[in-house]
């Protein structure tokens, strides 16, 4: 595998070519012992969710060895943690999300590409509710305004989208209003409930 200066792959290789079975039971033994309650809903995650999972987890082993060290399985936690009773759908989301917030297109979810991440994931885990953890329904709010910002609709966002992102951040309350009075992505999820 050809790596970039930082150690990252140059092209990033495809999920079924990823260590992800091993990642995932890594991540989930250890879990056990450092945190059980998150531990109880991974344990019981099918196939589907397992390989979600995985390619959440795949974007914190920044090495590719196929485990995380201690400060990567706490940065996916800080992710992870965030969802209501992780299963396989809001999993699946989740890995959607975290394309828009892969800054540089790398499969890898860098510090700076974390604190956006998990800035916009506490913003919308009181977007539909009064707990700090994301229901599907928020997760799917939260990826219905990060596409209705991706202007060029290519899957990513570049410098001009995140600084409308992080502006809305600033008055969280007044974007998030903002977004259900004229996002018509978002607009569709909400009628549909």
């Amino acid at each position: 595998m050809k790596m970039d200066i930082k150690g990252h792959p140059k092209k990033p290789l495809e999920r079924d070519e990823l260590p992800l079975a091993a990642l995932v039971e890594a991540f989930r033994a250890q879990t056990r012992e450092e945190d059980p309650g998150l531990a109880k809903y991974l344990d019981d995650l099918d196939a589907a969710g397992q390989q979600e999972l995985g390619g959440v987890l795949g974007r914190f082993d920044q090495h590719g060895r196929g485990e995380l060290e201690p400060g990567q399985r706490l940065l996916a936690r800080r992710i992870l943690g965030r969802l209501h009773r992780p299963g396989t759908a809001s999993l699946e989301i989740t890995n959607r999300i975290l394309d828009y917030l892969d800054l540089n297109r790398n499969a890898l979810i860098e510090e700076n590409e974390l604190e956006l991440g998990v800035e916009v994931f506490e913003l919308f885990a009181r977007a539909d509710s009064d707990n700090d953890t994301l229901s599907e329904l928020e997760l799917k709010m939260l990826y219905a305004v990060l596409r209705h910002i991706d202007t060029n609709d290519n899957g990513a966002l570049d410098a001009n989208e995140r600084d409308r992102l992080r502006q809305g951040l600033d008055n969280a309350e007044a974007f998030l209003a903002q977004q259900k009075a004229t996002n018509p992505l978002l607009k569709e999820l909400l009628a549909g409930r």
